[in-house]
């Protein structure tokens, strides 16, 4: 077998592989002695027929044909072991000769994995924030729970902070409704800023059944980015409005909700709020860390199959949580007048830092030999079918040969990520 290796930047190559008659002859016969079953040689039974006689039955070029797909993967395995190249995803094949009797040639034109220099990233510091518990978050805490104990009575009189009301609105930009701008009786409690600024004022004053029309402007970083810095027509019905009578915050209230006194459920509230706050706090460190080493390192050029694969990745993502949410996809591009080209350029430096960090992480594994063995797989394996024992489809999903390789990777990944962590956070 003849390798040349062409560069052709970006870190893709082009192999041109070169295959004599002689080491392409196992293939031809192996798929001459399996096609013998379906061809029909009068006075033999199937597969009973001679060689030759198949041969001539088929004819050369469907046997070469046949045989087309395991010459090029054999080969192309065995090229990139002796040209001991890291490639990533599938190759673009083409080939250039095929006729009987003569050299098999193609080309496989492959993507490789980029080269990384960590440097000295032990070196590096990442500082972790201790959990600062403050009374003004209990007490924030515990006015939400107030709230969902209030009784709440239908008023007649003109909303005001405090109230409750329940409105049908819709949000229009440029006269055409927003994905998700139409909501029945939604419910809004004034005065807590749950909507955009400006939106509860202009409700303060209205009574039930009144409506109103106004225009808006989005926040500049509003979550929803497609309206963000936005002008936007609202046209708001009241629909009830509601008086809310909220509880004492005393020793009865504690006991409604089933703790001995006050004390102890703030004493509660307490615990909850630091876990939470060091849940939050882990999970910043743990993106800083690897955001910190992945700048640290001297990264090769990203592949655009790679980096593609990536954007595909996060669109998928996206499309998953939209469904999850009850909407389309078609109709959430919609509303925010993008096209499948404009998300996939807008993904695009995210793309290449998720790729970045996957890159540094599979890195410092090796150069640190962190693996996972086969235990480990069966543990975490084992595991997650006991929690999921009642969900068939998990299970299905949890059994699946790919599933395990997947698993591995997330593992190892895992006892990276805790290593970078040991190192470098103070």
């Amino acid at each position: 077998m003849k390798v040349t290796k062409k560069d052709l930047g970006k870190n893709d190559v082009e192999l041109t592989i070169e295959l004599e008659h002689s080491e392409i002859l196992p293939f031809l016969d192996k798929v001459t002695n399996k096609l013998a079953n379906q061809v029909k040689i009068p006075g033999f039974r199937s597969g009973k027929a001679p060689f030759n006689l198949v041969k001539k039955q088929l004819g050369d070029m469907k046997i070469y044909e046949a045989a087309l797909d395991s010459i090029v993967s054999h080969s192309f395995f065995e090229a990139v072991q002796k040209e001991n190249l890291n490639t990533v995803g599938q190759p673009d094949i083409k080939i250039v000769k095929l006729a009987p009797d003569n050299p098999v040639i193609f080309t496989a034109t492959v993507s490789l994995l980029p080269a990384v220099e960590l440097g000295d990233w032990k070196k590096l510091s990442v500082t972790k924030k201790p959990a600062e518990i403050t009374s003004e978050d209990v007490d924030k805490t515990l006015a939400q729970l107030q709230a969902m104990q209030a009784k709440e009575i239908i008023t007649n009189e003109p909303a005001k902070k405090g109230n409750k009301v329940e409105l049908d609105f819709e949000v229009y930009i440029d006269k055409v409704i927003i994905e998700g701008g139409k909501n029945i009786k939604y419910p809004v409690v004034l005065g807590q800023g749950q909507m955009i600024p400006g939106f509860e004022d202009q409700i303060v004053g209205l009574k039930i059944g009144a409506a109103k029309e106004f225009d808006l402007k989005f926040p500049d970083q509003y979550f929803q980015s497609h309206v963000a810095g936005r002008l936007a027509n609202f046209k708001v019905k009241v629909v009830n409005v509601y008086h809310r009578d909220l509880p004492a915050l005393d020793d009865a209230f504690a006991k409604s909700i089933s703790f001995e006194n006050m004390e102890k459920l703030k004493n509660q509230l307490r615990d909850n709020i630091k876990n939470d706050k060091e849940f939050r706090e882990n999970q910043r460190v743990e993106s800083e860390t690897i955001r910190t080493v992945s700048q640290q390192a001297q990264i090769g050029d990203i592949p655009k199959k790679l980096l593609d694969n990536e954007i595909h990745k996060m669109i998928h993502e996206l499309e998953h949580n939209i469904k999850q949410q009850g909407l389309d996809m078609a109709g959430y591009m919609k509303s925010i007048n993008k096209t499948h080209d404009n998300l996939h350029r807008d993904f695009e430096p995210q793309a290449i830092a998720r790729v970045q960090a996957a890159l540094v992480i599979r890195a410092i594994a090796k150069a640190e030999n962190i693996q996972t063995d086969s235990q480990d797989i069966e543990t975490e394996l084992n595991k997650q079918k006991e929690t999921h024992k009642n969900n068939p489809e998990a299970l299905k999903n949890i059994s699946h040969p790919d599933y395990k390789n997947y698993l591995a990777n997330l593992l190892t990944n895992q006892k990276v990520i805790k290593l970078i962590k040991d190192n470098i956070v103070k």
